[in-house]
């Protein structure tokens, strides 16, 4: 038996996925790097040099942990304002790369070659590691489903209540994609929210209220107005969800849109599409498995610094 690790971080938790010949052996949550270090090291112990991926809400190139310095590693994770966050995964970067000289960084989506340059020029975030490592699972599933390539034409939404992504996936290949990193994407609420945050009486809880109901209307307005575009642009109907507010996406997309919940196997869970899709992108780069097909499609090797200037 071999095992494959997918790592999935967004700040405050830590999920991990090991596979098997593309089926989930390992599903765990951590709260902390110390807990998930200690796992991976039981993992490592059982199965010397694993290939370990690690997935991060961050924008990422491509990259071998061991060839980076640890100012490299730092830099990969600058992204992460909040001192703790930062410090974590930057702990959790250079451990991996001590333990396998199989650790990888998942890329973001601005750095697939299958991204045209103009499109990265367009928007600040076009989808982090994890939505591409979401993407490689969904990818995954339905090849085992006997699906072709020519038939991947669709958009993943990953709606949750810190922000969402879109991806634009046509012939099974990411070739667009709208992301928020943290937070709202709305410049205008950081300023009400201060504002609230500032103000003191009576009123001021009534006004919170307020201006949640209309943050939470401008999200889906917002969200409605990018699939629009997309759609336009690419002509394509079918829309896959996930995340927190998938529900809520369906209920008010359902009767425009052709739309699909991500689907799960019997031994996935709902929450862990990025550690599958990071372990399975594990698989895929160091075995000849049914992931390397994904693996391949994506030019998951070819997402590097250099696929930003490539082009030029």
């Amino acid at each position: 038996m071999t095992i494959s690790i997918g790592v999935d971080y967004t700040p405050e938790q830590w999920r991990v996925c090991g596979v098997d010949q593309g089926k989930p052996v390992e599903l765990h949550t951590f709260a902390t790097a110390g807990e998930l270090l200690a796992l991976v090291r039981q993992i490592c112990a059982l199965y010397p040099e694993p290939t370990i991926v690690v997935s991060l809400e961050v924008t990422t190139p491509f990259s071998a942990l061991p060839a980076l310095t640890d100012e490299q590693i730092d830099r990969l994770v600058r992204r992460y304002h909040p001192t703790q966050a930062f410090i974590e995964a930057r702990e959790v970067l250079r451990s991996l790369r001590s333990m396998s000289m199989r650790s990888y960084c998942a890329p973001s989506v601005e750095y697939l070659p299958t991204v045209p340059l103009y499109r990265r020029l367009m928007r600040p975030a076009l989808g982090t590691a994890n939505e591409v490592c979401a993407t490689v699972a969904l990818l995954h599933h339905m090849r085992e489903q006997d699906a072709s390539w020519p038939e991947m034409n669709f958009f993943t939404v990953n709606a949750s209540e810190n922000g969402s992504c879109a991806l634009v996936i046509k012939d099974g290949e990411i070739i667009n994609g709208i992301g928020t990193l943290q937070g709202s994407s709305l410049p205008a609420a950081y300023r009400y929210l201060t504002e609230l945050e500032t103000a003191a009486g009576p009123e001021n809880g009534k006004r919170r209220e307020t201006f949640r109901r209309a943050l939470s209307e401008a999200f889906w307005e917002g969200l409605t107005q990018e699939l629009a575009g997309l759609i336009a642009i690419h002509h394509i109907e079918d829309i896959v969800v996930l995340g927190k507010e998938s529900a809520s996406l369906i209920e008010r997309l359902a009767d425009i849109y052709h739309v699909y919940l991500f689907p799960h196997a019997h031994t996935e869970r709902e929450g862990y599409e990025a550690a599958l899709g990071a372990a399975l992108l594990a698989e895929g780069l160091e075995q000849d498995s049914s992931a390397r097909d994904v693996v391949n499609r994506l030019q998951i090797r070819q997402a590097d610094q250099a696929a930003l200037v490539a082009d030029l």
